[in-house]
């Protein structure tokens, strides 16, 4: 029995190296290929993808921001947009982390290069992180699921490369995820503030922590408060633990009032907060359009334990989806979301 013993675990631990071996085999194809995409996207042109120029504003203040830091002066003083609610006296920077994470790439001599090395990583890091979760949880078809997210859509790639937050946004909701189904529920405190200091789609977070609460009480019958509590307690700990509190409340609160209104716009925002055109849309995101369908399709509840990770991306995919309706902004977040609410979905038929 004791030799039978030892073969077993001997073979149980051969397994699992051949497991491990296999993972960094996927990881390492998924990194090296999406690297490659989005460095051909980014250096396909001379300036920072793609013809917005917020990208600019971003690698300059990171430049500041050091110099003040070297200086002894954090924040340092915004002394520009006088006759605007960023005056010296109203600024925030709502971008904060991500701009201290920008540091190093200023340090390149050249800020234009700086940005696009920095888009290129983060926007490779995003994606990266949405396949690391298919690869996590075993989901079969690997590879054909790395080649739908670089193929989900067309303004998703175009708007991860502009140097700007969002890629950054993507990881966290990404590490939130996992923590959610890993049910270490306690880190998602740090986290959170964290992304309360990096930017301002961070309620994200706490809306993903809401829903998985639910979903525990749909498939355990029982309240899951932890997930909301530490999630909440984080955004309070960042938006006051901040060196622009209070005016960061007030700023995200005229933000939210502003943009979330319905109807029309009191005055008139940026192009990116206003809907695609319908066939713009489907054009743009079709691979997303279609996961999203497989996943409606697929999607089984009957064993409400083994589908509570395929529940969850089917309720926060649907979201963003809404979302993206009613602004193309937020194509920059729903598409890989739809492509995991897909592949888990499916995960169950498999």
């Amino acid at each position: 029995i004791e030799v039978k013993e030892k073969s077993g675990a001997r073979r149980f631990e051969s397994l699992l190296s051949n497991e491990t071996a296999t993972r960094l085999i996927y990881l390492s194809i998924g990194a090296i290929v999406i690297a490659l995409v989005f460095r051909h996207l980014q250096f396909a042109t001379g300036s920072i993808c793609c013809g917005d120029y917020d990208g600019y504003y971003h690698i300059e203040w990171s430049r500041l921001l050091w110099e003040g830091m070297k200086h002894g002066h954090f924040p340092p003083a915004f002394n520009w947009l006088p006759l605007t609610t960023l005056d010296q006296n109203g600024y925030v920077d709502h971008h904060l982390l991500f701009h201290i994470l920008q540091i190093p790439f200023t340090w390149f001599g050249n800020l234009t290069l700086g940005a696009k090395v920095s888009a290129t990583l983060f926007g490779s890091l995003a994606v990266f992180s949405c396949y690391w979760l298919i690869v996590r949880y075993r989901i079969s078809y690997t590879l054909i699921w790395l080649l739908a997210l670089l193929a989900c859509s067309g303004a998703f790639l175009y708007r991860l490369n502009m140097a700007k937050a969002p890629p950054i946004a993507i990881i966290f909701m990404v590490a939130g995820v996992y923590l959610l189904f890993e049910k270490k529920y306690w880190i998602l405190a740090p986290l959170m503030f964290l992304f309360a200091w990096t930017y301002s789609l961070f309620p994200t977070l706490l809306f993903a922590a809401v829903i998985w609460s639910a979903i525990i009480a749909w498939s355990e019958r029982r309240f899951e408060w932890r997930p909301i509590v530490w999630t909440l307690a984080g955004m309070i700990a960042g938006l006051v633990i901040n060196p622009y509190f209070p005016k960061n409340i007030w700023l995200f609160i005229e933000h939210a009032r502003m943009k979330l209104t319905a109807g029309e716009f009191t005055t008139a925002v940026g192009q990116e907060w206003y809907p695609y055109d319908s066939w713009v849309f489907l054009s743009n995101c079709a691979i997303a359009c279609v996961a999203m369908v497989v996943g409606y399709i697929a999607f089984n509840g009957s064993d409400r334990k083994r589908s509570a990770r395929s529940l969850f991306f089917l309720i926060f995919s649907t979201i963003l989806m809404f979302a993206t309706f009613k602004s193309r902004r937020f194509v920059e977040y729903w598409p890989p979301f739809a492509i995991l609410f897909a592949a888990f979905s499916l995960q169950q038929v498999f």
